[in-house]
């Protein structure tokens, strides 16, 4: 199938004044179909159908920063950034993305499309989640991050249904969905806190992950704090801290912390070296907080494998 390529289209129409936007994809791609609700400043509500003849690729910028929660109910797509990032919309996961001035495609492989997103500003953003999601995932100098990606659950079904399938009519229709939408909105926002132990890791962020590694196992005398590390390889404190976790089983400083202990106990059973000369080989000034740190390791203290 040959692949078509279409200029920004996604942004303009989420830009658009208009609630409903229709038919704007060229008629030998197929037909879109986009319907917004503005909730609240900063908070949309869009729900998106596409029926497409051929494989597209849709340029997607993202100039301002904003928090995507995805519901992807029929087909699959991608979004690929000028790095090679991939954040997938797969039929029936939930996605949670967060996207700063990014630049990329939409990949659509499948011929029907159906989602709907919630969409949160900055500003939306630190009027109401400034500690539970500014704090924690902004300003980290990665530009496109993945959250969550999750099987959509059941409530969140439920709550989609009662939102797409309104009996109500007028005013009272308008209230019954933005009710129904900030549950929505909540319920999603307090699964992702809940299951913040385990992030989902891509290819980008594992690669990432094996270089803060590699960083810390050439550092050994003096590693880089978290904070540093973070910023060196690119991903949040929480996705480096959590994801090495998932990744190496212990966190960066259990993981090294292990490393140099192995390597001051090969260096003692060699019986080449003296307690000083190990313990600042493995980056302690003092022996004895290198003995402290060896015995909480192996329960056996340097001096006694040196007289073996």
């Amino acid at each position: 199938m040959t692949k078509f390529y279409l200029k920004d289209l996604i942004t303009s129409n989420l830009n658009s004044e208009k609630n409903i936007i229709k038919n704007s994809f060229p008629i030998e791609v197929g037909s879109d179909y986009m319907e917004k609700t503005h909730i609240q400043d900063g908070l949309i509500f869009s729900k998106t159908n596409y029926k497409l003849e051929k494989e597209i690729f849709l340029e997607a910028k993202q100039k301002e920063r904003k928090f995507v929660i995805t519901i992807s109910l029929n087909g699959n797509t991608n979004y690929i950034n000028s790095d090679k990032k991939i954040i997938p919309f797969k039929e029936g996961f939930t996605t949670i993305s967060l996207f700063e001035g990014t630049q990329g495609f939409r990949e659509f492989k499948d011929r029907y499309i159906n989602q709907v997103r919630l969409i949160l500003s900055e500003e939306f953003l630190l009027r109401n989640f400034k500690k539970s999601l500014v704090e924690k995932y902004f300003y980290n100098r990665q530009n496109l991050q993945l959250l969550s990606f999750t099987k959509t659950s059941i409530h969140s079904q439920l709550l989609l249904n009662d939102i797409l399938n309104c009996k109500f009519i007028g005013e009272l229709a308008s209230i019954y969905k933005q009710g129904k939408i900030f549950e929505l909105l909540s319920f999603e926002i307090a699964k992702l806190e809940q299951n913040e132990d385990d992030v989902y890791l891509d290819m980008y962020d594992k690669k990432a992950l094996y270089k803060a590694k590699e960083l810390l196992l050439q550092n050994i005398q003096n590693p880089p704090s978290i904070v540093a590390l973070s910023k060196m390889v690119h991903l949040s404190e929480v996705k480096l801290k959590k994801g090495f976790k998932q990744l190496y089983k212990a966190s960066p400083y259990q993981f090294l912390l292990t490393h140099k202990m192995d390597i001051a106990k090969n260096m003692l059973q060699s019986g080449e070296y003296n307690i000083n000369e190990i313990a600042l080989q493995v980056g302690y000034k003092f022996a004895n907080n290198f003995t402290n740190a060896f015995y909480k390791e192996f329960k056996i203290l340097p001096k006694d494998i040196l007289k073996k």
